[in-house]
């Protein structure tokens, strides 16, 4: 099924659990880093107790991401802002907001009763036969995922995680279920994003030099020998898809036969195809319309909420983490981010060398 990219993404990254049975450990990137211990409880998400191996985790997460994108010869500038916080305050904030998304795909799970099976257990069994066929070996693997905080126990974790979001997701499409949505609510929520369903013919000219007004006319006259075929056509609606099978440089069009469903300003068509469809009643096609790429025929079509449904059974779960009550503690709130990413990223080094000489 398709799924909202930004939170599969999310899903399929990095969720950390405390390691199953045995004593609690004290050590780890995460101990070293903070003197935590990771089973120490740092917040709790409606009622669901956070470790510091989960929080930290996300923090990490944050922290790393800053320093691609913030990071100097003198190390992360944690005085800088971004969203109007400095960065030390975004990179809480981010973190917090992974850690009550995760909690909360979990408190969910438990109050529909959506548990692991037998066959998600298989599959991931296979999924981790899958990686560490790849890196040469299940030390190289582990050797992989050491940095990011992570043994095989917790790699695991994430996987059935995952697996729980999408029993989730299934249960939201069965009918009647106490997870599906009323057909209104997505009408609603498809006309606040503003979601439309577009179908388009493109004649494209990137093959074309831009100097070459005689290929660029060529192409032109193309779109234009379509829509005058469309536009004396008894059936337009019907007959556009028959066209643009003949016409449209769409490589990926038996993917999207029905066109694409998206909400506007999210860059799927080039700005001009948008400022036409907007202009289109459902059922109406346009007339030529020119863009950077090429040449475009657009017919517009009533909203397909089966393909609306994912984002918004994401954006009922991203309400759900937004609106959790959370509770932290002192630990959490006396945590210096700087000081906790400087010592992190020293770890990081002393694992990496002590890996080399070993190896």
């Amino acid at each position: 099924m398709k799924r909202s990219m930004a939170l599969c993404l999310t899903l399929a990254a990095v969720l950390t659990l405390t390691a199953c049975g045995g004593d609690p450990q004290e050590e780890g990137l995460f101990y070293q880093a903070s003197g935590i211990r990771p089973e120490a409880v740092l917040l709790s998400v409606d009622g669901r107790e956070v470790t510091a191996q989960r929080y930290l985790y996300w923090l990490a997460y944050a922290c790393d991401y800053l320093a691609g994108s913030y990071d100097t010869e003198g190390g992360i500038q944690w005085a800088d802002t971004v969203d109007g916080q400095n960065l030390e305050a975004y990179a809480k904030e981010q973190a917090l907001k992974n850690t009550a998304l995760y909690a909360t795909v979990e408190n969910w799970a438990e109050d529909y009763g959506c548990t692991l099976t037998d066959e998600d257990r298989d599959a991931m069994e296979r999924e981790w036969a899958a990686r560490v066929a790849q890196y040469g070996g299940e030390e190289a693997y582990l050797a992989v995922l050491a940095p990011m905080g992570l043994d095989r126990a917790e790699a695991e974790a994430i996987s059935g995680d995952y697996y729980l979001y999408r029993h989730l997701y299934d249960l939201y499409c069965t009918e009647g279920s106490a997870l599906a949505p009323a057909e209104r609510d997505l009408e609603t929520f498809a006309r606040e994003r503003g979601y439309i369903t577009v179908d388009h013919i493109w004649i494209s000219t990137a093959a074309a030099d831009p100097a070459d007004t005689e290929a660029i006319d060529a192409c032109r006259a193309r779109a234009e020998e379509a829509f005058a075929k469309l536009n004396g056509s008894a059936d337009p609606a019907h007959d556009f898809a028959i066209l643009a099978e003949t016409y449209s440089d769409e490589p990926n069009r038996d993917q999207h036969p029905d066109g694409y469903t998206f909400a506007l300003g999210d860059g799927t068509l080039p700005e001009a195809c948008e400022e036409a469809v907007q202009a289109l009643e459902e059922g109406q096609f346009s007339g030529v319309v020119e863009a950077e790429d090429g040449f475009y025929l657009l017919l517009r079509k009533p909203v397909d909420l089966s393909a609306v449904a994912p984002d918004y059974f994401d954006a009922l779960l991203q309400a759900a983490a937004d609106s959790a009550e959370i509770s932290t503690t002192r630990a959490l709130e006396n945590l210096d981010v700087s000081s906790f990413y400087e010592a992190l990223t020293e770890a990081r080094a002393e694992q990496a060398s002590a890996g080399g000489e070993a190896a």
